[in-house]
């Protein structure tokens, strides 16, 4: 009788949850709403058969200890069944920051007759609003979005 034995990509698998990290981390919205806050200044560092690393922007290293406060069990269920076995999570403050979560909306060819940002044309519209660059760092530094604008 032969015995197969299963080979783990774990490159691939990282490749895979550094692709999805944004969806995982808007699925901890569920499990506990500061989860999702907390992790998006991380992101997956290793993976090997029985761990995840995950990594924390050093400037909000105080929330990798939030994480390990709040999480009773809800991101290994989520991570494990994302890679398909049972994984332990470890995690680090990294060297450099994060950057997935602080990135500018790509911004697309403006069609002809669009005008860049400007204040008397922008109105109250957060459309217009978020290309300006000033705004823009703001609402990706405090993990904001434009709710309501007023004049």
């Amino acid at each position: 009788m032969e015995e197969t034995v299963e080979v783990l990509d774990l490159e691939s698998e990282l490749n895979t949850l550094r692709e999805t990290w944004p969806d995982l981390v808007e699925k901890c919205l569920v499990l506990q709403p500061a989860l999702k806050r907390d992790l998006r200044d991380s992101w997956p560092l290793e993976v090997t058969e029985t761990t995840l690393i995950i990594g924390f922007d050093p400037e909000f290293s105080g929330e990798m200890e939030e994480v390990k406060l709040l999480d009773h069990g809800g991101l290994h269920s989520l991570f494990s069944k994302q890679l398909g076995r049972s994984i332990r999570i470890e995690y680090r403050v990294m060297n450099e920051a994060v950057t997935w979560s602080h990135q500018a909306p790509e911004t697309q060819e403006a069609p002809p007759g669009d005008q860049p940002f400007s204040v008397e044309t922008a109105g109250t519209n957060p459309d217009e609003w978020i290309k300006n660059k000033s705004v823009r760092q703001v609402l990706e530094v405090f993990h904001g979005d434009i709710i309501d604008i007023q004049r």
